[in-house]
């Protein structure tokens, strides 16, 4: 397997070469990030319901207070 190196960034979620480098359509890409922090971030996922039909018990109610409700 033959080996390129380029250097290149980040900008707007796209990896921009910095190098003048014009590569073919298609063509495979290794990413290796050097100096790299773990970036790991949390995820929180949204609940699953084990029975989907129980849906309906957690309907969300509006009630509307008047200006001088309290917290």
């Amino acid at each position: 397997m033959a080996l390129l190196t380029f250097e290149g960034i980040v900008e707007n979620g796209q990896i921009r070469l910095t190098d003048n480098v014009t590569l073919p359509e298609h063509t495979r890409v290794y990413v290796v990030i050097p100096d790299a922090r773990d970036a790991t971030q949390a995820r929180v996922h949204s609940p699953r319901l084990a029975h989907p039909q129980q849906a309906a018990d957690f309907v969300k109610q509006i009630r509307e207070v008047g200006p001088d409700a309290r917290v």
